[in-house]
């Protein structure tokens, strides 16, 4: 079973939280730019972890806590080098040659997951991964123990929230680093018989340890170089075969897509269900902040689907059936899975990504009642053309979710709530108004500030006009009286979305241009029930859209009040 995405967009809580909902076990490796973090699960149980500094492990935290000596972590270590292949680990050592306590070994386990947890709560980017074949972290969990059958499970709920108190109060106090945090974890001195790799058999461990795999694991990850974590370095032997050229311009445009920020975070959240990770690689840099997670666990979907409702993310799920090769009964599972989804989430957008010769799958889920098939690169069907077809196939998806993102009410409520914030954060009535002009201008092409003074309306600032999104100022004024449409705005202080008149027109597009559409939008702003200012937006060189007149009135209402409450502040404060 797979389960992976970034830590940028789908933060480590969420990550443990969904683990501890599903039950899952396995090892979480947490890959940064300072190196792997491991926590490893048991039904949803955290049982283990391992730092990525390598200096703090459970030893020597079980020696800053005074729970034991460093004289006594060396006998260990010793006994532990004197059994040979049926060395156990440290901490079930020194349980049984009785030189530490069970809840005082806990208690040290539980400190350090917290440590683990609270380190990768300040990276601000990395990736995640769910390696189901693995529950042990360190190359010392060689030979477990078969005579004890207590399990290890911390509380992960109650292990995560100390964490978080322990992460909020350093934050606040700037003293954000694990030694401040715990103390400075004293190292051992070396002798010549610790020296060496074996240095490293001091990890972790607890008395149940036999519910785990007892297998040979891989080398500690702390003593090997670490590589960058890449799509290249992610998808590293995947593509043997591939000439090398096609290898590097295909990750030459996942690249180039990650360093892209076209797609704004606007409340969708994607979520891949797949097992081919050159796939995964492909949707994640063409989603770019929208990529939440990639799994391939039908029963783990509806937890994750819940979770990013309850976050506020409106999640699009994009359905992966697989090579032909591999799929079996893949296509009538693909379509049973959308009907449940569908039955439990009927505003959930699912989009099913089809191979080339998926014609009839296709269609049945177009019958089923999906507005979207994308293509998918397939290594079978087209291998001489593999990756390029990839390249194609993830230019498609980044233009379907641009083209997602500009439809009326795809991510409306999360924008409309984020221009809510950003005005009442503002406290001058010129900052409040401009907060307001560039809202808008997400939403429209052009937009104008037009400020009233007297019998005129004088421009003050513009969005759009010189080059798309560039603030400028224009030197324009426009006349007031009479009959006309800017005047009726005013006057009856609601605003208009519809056609220009002819007196708008004659004044104002012989300055700025006249759009290529019909509508344009003239919204009052208000302070203590008079207008003082105008703002005029349209679509520029596009043919129209929908901005959604009635919440950008709203808009301006709550701006008149922000603009209301910043005015009345000074005038007590002068008082």
């Amino acid at each position: 079973m797979s389960f992976d995405g970034d830590l940028e967009h789908l933060p480590i809580v969420d990550v443990i939280q969904l683990l501890h909902a599903t039950g899952k076990s396995g090892t979480l490796t947490l890959r940064g730019p300072k190196g792997d973090s491991q926590l490893v699960f048991h039904d949803g149980y955290i049982v283990s972890a391992n730092h990525v500094n390598n200096s703090v492990r459970i030893g020597q935290v079980l020696i800053d806590m005074g729970m034991i000596s460093p004289e006594e972590l060396s006998a260990a270590l010793n006994e532990q080098q004197r059994a040979g292949a049926a060395r156990k680990p440290i901490i079930q050592t020194m349980i049984e040659a009785g030189r530490i306590r069970t809840e005082d070994a806990y208690q040290g386990l539980e400190v350090l997951i917290e440590m683990t947890i609270v380190e990768v709560l300040t990276w601000v980017r990395g990736t995640f991964s769910l390696d189901v074949t693995k529950t042990f972290v360190s190359d010392e969990y060689r030979y477990f123990p078969e005579q004890l059958k207590k399990d290890i499970q911390l509380n992960t709920q109650n292990v995560l929230m100390d964490a978080l108190r322990i992460y909020d109060e350093r934050k606040r106090d700037g003293t954000l680093s694990s030694e401040l945090i715990f103390g400075k974890i004293p190292t051992l001195p070396e002798t010549e018989e610790l020296q060496g790799p074996d240095l490293s058999a001091e990890d972790l461990g607890l008395d149940a340890l036999d519910l785990l795999d007892s297998h040979i694991p891989t080398p500690f990850a702390g003593l090997s170089d670490q590589e960058p974590d890449t799509p290249r370095s992610r998808l590293k032997g995947l593509l043997t075969g591939v000439p090398a050229e096609e290898q590097e311009r295909f990750f030459r445009f996942l690249d180039s897509l990650l360093g892209a920020s076209a797609l704004p975070a606007d409340g969708t959240g994607v979520i891949l269900f797949t097992s081919d990770k050159v796939l995964r690689e492909c949707v994640a840099a063409a989603c770019g902040p929208l990529f939440r997670i990639a799994t391939n666990d039908p029963a783990g979907l509806d937890p994750i689907l819940d979770q990013s409702l309850s976050r506020g993310v409106a999640p699009l799920l994009l359905l992966d059936p697989g090579e032909p090769g591999t799929r079996r009964q893949g296509r009538e599972e693909l379509l049973d899975l959308v009907h449940q989804k569908r039955q439990k989430y009927p505003d959930l957008t699912i989009v099913v990504l089809g191979c080339p010769g998926d014609f009839r799958l296709g269609a049945l889920a177009l019958q089923a009642g999906l507005k979207t098939v994308l293509p998918r690169a397939s290594r079978e069907e087209r291998p001489e053309s593999f990756l390029d077809d990839a390249i194609e196939c993830t230019r498609a998806l980044s233009r379907y979710l641009k083209d997602l993102g500009s439809q009326p009410g795809q991510g409306l409520l999360q924008q409309f709530k984020g221009m809510l914030v950003g005005l009442s954060e503002q406290r001058e009535p010129s900052e409040v108004t401009f907060q307001l002009l560039k809202a808008i201008g997400g939403l429209f092409d052009r937009a104008l500030t037009l400020v009233a003074v007297r019998s005129e309306l004088i421009a003050e600032r513009g969005i759009g006009f010189d080059a798309p999104g560039q603030v400028s100022s224009l030197k324009l004024r426009l006349p007031l009286g009479g009959d006309s449409l800017v005047q009726q705005t005013l006057d009856q202080r609601t605003s208009y979305y519809g056609v220009p008149d002819a007196a708008l027109s004659q004044n104002l597009f012989p300055v700025i241009g006249a759009p290529a559409s019909q509508k344009v939008l003239l919204l009052p702003v208000q302070s203590f029930g008079r207008v003082i200012a105008l703002i005029y937006a349209d679509f520029g060189s596009r043919a129209g859209g929908s901005p959604q007149p009635e919440l950008l009135e709203m808009l301006a209402l709550h701006a008149s009040l922000v603009i209301d409450n910043a005015l009345y502040r000074k005038r007590v404060a002068q008082k």
